[in-house]
């Protein structure tokens, strides 16, 4: 027997509550408390960065959204991810990714940056 959710509700529920969520905002408040830097930054050749800058204003844009729940011995603990492009303000240019991981509070419990070091928006240290 083939079993679909392609139409069960609850896409619909999900896509409703991601809206409601507003994710946007969250990335943007994101990096606004971080101040639009990485502190602590292992880029893909295993090289540590202290700090990573931005030399211009960062646009998270909403990639992907997904959710999940991963079981413990308290029951299931359920968690958002999102994954956003980072486009430079004023062009089309992509320095990386950002994926934020949330609680059910909605607090960021995670979060991965895949950065592009050789942009010449970036700056490490």
């Amino acid at each position: 027997m083939t079993t679909t959710l392609k139409a069960h509700p609850i896409w619909q529920n999900v896509t409703q509550t991601v809206a409601a969520i507003d994710p946007s905002a969250i990335a943007h408040h994101h990096l606004q408390a971080c101040q639009s830097q990485i502190n602590g930054y292992w880029d893909e050749d295993d090289q540590f960065h202290d700090t990573i800058r931005f030399t211009q204003t960062i646009v998270p844009t909403l990639l992907s959204s997904s959710l999940g729940i991963t079981p413990d011995q308290s029951g299931d603990t359920p968690w958002l991810n999102f994954r956003y492009a980072l486009i430079v303000s004023d062009t089309t240019a992509s320095i990386g990714e950002l994926n934020l991981i949330l609680n059910d509070s909605l607090e960021v419990i995670d979060e991965n940056w895949l950065i592009d070091l050789h942009s010449p928006y970036v700056l490490s240290a």
